[in-house]
């Protein structure tokens, strides 16, 4: 591809302005796309920054297209970080550029395995609970119905909520499967989209299955010219990119998780609502070992036990510290000994419980149809014993590297989990090792990737540049919206400082100001909070007053995340509560987003150990922890936020922000510096309805 063809899709009176009804030349667009250009013929990596409104999948999917029909043994992948972003690459933005473009090439959607539904599953699961799949009402016999006219097997297009007990028991799982002797191979909707895949040009992916990738290739030192997970590939596009370091810390820790344990111990020793027997008393009549069975409930009681202190001992050490996550210093081995001494009882018996079933396996001579479940036994045992390992390697102190040590605890409802981590505390040199040294182009891209640093910030994160020789090109491409005309920011600068903010004054100012602000707007806005309690300590004093005015309150935590963001949209003048995950991937033009309100400047809160891991290193490496990473990644937090507000160029909206410090402290100055400059006049809180409603519909 040349950068003539680059000017011939999308200069003005290029394909896109003549095949595309409504398309406006975006000069941002066409030299967004001609980095990427450049990126595949020089072989380099490249950060782009590509504000709102750019258009920028049709910039890098022009380039992966062409690449396509020019290089037939070439093939793209395109990771994104949200399902949203990539069912609408491969749904809507990839057939319609290719209608626009006269072009095309096949192309595939990739996820996860467990994403799917898996025939032979729910067949046995059918099988064992005959009655209920006879019932129409059933949860189990509509998924029977709906697998029989479905076409991807995705549990996405399922048309409902789907239970996690039932998507357990039904969900394409590797390490269970029988690959190609399964009887149903051949309608298996996984190996089905894989097939696809492999004859696709360009696949559209996501961070976790791409990372997924990375790391089994780099285990099994197998290069990206042989097929693994995904396909071979030498191109890559990351989309949404300012969350690889995020997705990638989540997907390379390790951890024990007790829940999890006991889930695999519920499927090898119990009965549940899709199974009238439990593996062991399935299985247990074929064996030819005297009281195996007996000695593997014995072990299942022990290890059971086992687990159950260690719980204890994580919960009082949570109940000392707020049910906070804790880091583990290397000076605070010593304070273990009792945590070493439960792990350590953990490890041991599950070593015990899987030696009893290796010795079940071996003597049994189950009839050849219930090889499955002789299978699913085996990886069950396995995945104990790989949690188990975790805790070992946690206790070996003298082993201990560049990694972050740490307790965490999750709620649900009144139910406490615990889990024991270990995550690496730089994720850079993996991402260099597995992916960026081994591809011949990757170009990585967001809305928010530059601080106004030529991308110092973010680069430094994943470890690029990594080394001199290899091409590495920065692009900012503005976005073509009016900011200044379009967008009132709103900063109060009389704001009481969130200091000490579970305090009644500061509380009451809040929700005083929230209440106000969003009935000026007449609703249509989104409230983003950093804190959960907070969010609903106002929205419990706030209902009754947004009741009380007829303006439907939303909150996260009322429903899934889909559903919320539909009804917000559907429900012009509704408002939406929410916290961290809605600070981006909100797509919602129009009147139905007139505000957003961002209560508190998004600062990574001091209790999440990786996050304090990481600064503590950066200060005793001579830096600055809170200058280096914890301001950066806030300064990049606020930018999504931002962001929500306009999605087209009719778009016009107010956003406020709640916390004085972005007036009155100096870091404050910095991250304003880092947004699309826009109206921002000075404010005290008592001008605020006014000036609201006057640039809204004055």
């Amino acid at each position: 591809m040349t950068k003539h063809d680059i000017y011939e899709i999308f200069d003005k009176g290029g394909l896109l302005e003549k095949n595309f009804p409504g398309y406006e030349y975006r000069e941002g667009q066409l030299l967004m796309a001609e980095m990427v250009r450049e990126s595949y013929e020089t072989n380099a990596i490249s950060a782009i920054e590509a504000g709102t409104g750019i258009g920028k999948s049709f910039a890098y999917l022009a380039v992966a297209l062409y690449n396509a029909m020019s290089s037939p043994d070439e093939r793209t992948v395109i990771a994104t970080s949200t399902i949203n972003l990539q069912k609408q690459l491969y749904e809507k933005d990839i057939p319609m550029l290719f209608r626009y473009l006269g072009f095309s090439c096949k192309t595939a959607l990739a996820v996860g395995r467990s994403n799917y539904v898996c025939i032979l599953r729910f067949v046995q699961t059918r099988a064992e609970a005959s009655l209920l799949s006879q019932d129409p009402m059933s949860e189990l016999y509509q998924v029977g119905q709906w697998i029989k006219k479905a076409e991807t097997g995705l549990f996405a297009d399922y048309p409902s909520r789907l239970s996690f007990e039932l998507r357990s028991e039904i969900c394409c799982d590797g390490d269970l499967c029988p690959n190609h002797s399964c009887e149903y191979f051949k309608e298996c909707f996984f190996f089905k989209a894989k097939a696809k895949a492999k004859e696709a040009k360009i696949i559209v992916s996501n961070h976790h299955l791409l990372f997924t990738d990375a790391q089994s290739r780099y285990i099994s030192d197998v290069d990206y010219t042989e097929e693994m997970i995904l396909p071979p590939f030498n191109r890559l596009i990351i989309d949404e990119a300012h969350n690889i370091e995020s997705n990638a810390t989540e997907y390379f820790t390790d951890e024990y998780d007790s829940r999890e344990m006991l889930r695999q111990i519920h499927r090898i020793q119990r009965t549940g609502k899709y199974s009238s027997k439990s593996l062991l008393e399935q299985l247990g009549e074929y064996s030819t070992e005297v009281d195996i069975i007996d000695r593997i409930q014995d072990d299942i009681h022990l290890f059971m036990q086992e687990v159950g202190t260690l719980d204890q001992y994580l919960l009082a050490v949570f109940q000392k510290n707020d049910f906070q996550p804790v880091l583990i210093k290397v000076e605070q081995q010593g304070r273990l000994a009792d945590f070493v001494k439960a792990a350590a009882s953990v490890a041991e018996a599950s070593g015990r419980l899987a030696a009893k079933i290796n010795v079940f396996l071996e003597h049994n001579k189950a009839p050849e149809e219930l090889d499955s479940k002789l299978a699913e036994l085996k990886v069950r045992g396995t995945r104990i014993s790989m949690m188990s390992e975790v805790l070992t390697r946690f206790c070996n102190f003298e082993l201990w590297q560049d990694e972050v040590h740490w307790f965490n605890a999750e709620s649900n409802n009144r139910d406490r989990n615990v889990q024991v981590r270990i995550t690496p505390l730089s994720i850079a040199p993996l991402l260099v090792d597995a992916l960026f040294t081994k591809l011949d182009t990757v170009v990585c891209t967001s809305a928010t990737l530059d601080l106004s640093d030529q991308f110092a910030f973010w680069a430094s994160r994943v470890g690029l540049p990594y080394d001199e020789r290899r091409p590495f090109l920065k692009g900012i491409f503005l976005s073509p919206f009016d900011y200044q005309s379009h967008l009132m920011l709103l900063t109060p600068s009389d704001a009481p400082l969130p200091a000490k903010e579970m305090e009644n004054p500061y509380i009451q100012y809040l929700a005083q100001t929230i209440f106000k602000a969003v009935h000026s707007a007449g609703g249509g806005s989104l409230v983003l909070f950093t804190s959960y309690v907070m969010l609903k300590q106002i929205k419990l004093m706030l209902a009754s007053q947004f009741e009380q005015a007829g303006i439907t309150l939303l909150a996260q935590g009322d429903l899934d995340r889909y559903t919320l963001l539909n009804r917000f949209i559907a429900e012009q003048d509704s408002t939406l509560f929410a916290t961290s995950s809605f600070w981006e991937g909100v797509d919602a033009p129009g009147d139905t987003l007139r505000m957003v309100i961002i209560v508190k400047l998004p600062f990574t809160v001091p209790s999440d150990p990786v996050f304090k891991a990481r600064c503590e290193a950066i200060d005793k490496s001579g830096g600055s922890g809170f200058y280096q990473l914890a301001l950066q990644s806030a300064t990049m937090k606020l930018k999504q936020g931002f962001g929500r507000l306009l999605r087209s160029t009719a778009d016009r909206g107010v956003v406020l922000i709640l916390d004085s410090r972005v007036v009155t402290k100096n870091y404050g100055v910095y991250m304003l510096r880092s947004l699309p400059e826009s109206f921002h006049p000075e404010t005290m809180t008592e001008g605020l309805c006014d000036k609201i409603e006057n640039f809204l519909y004055g």
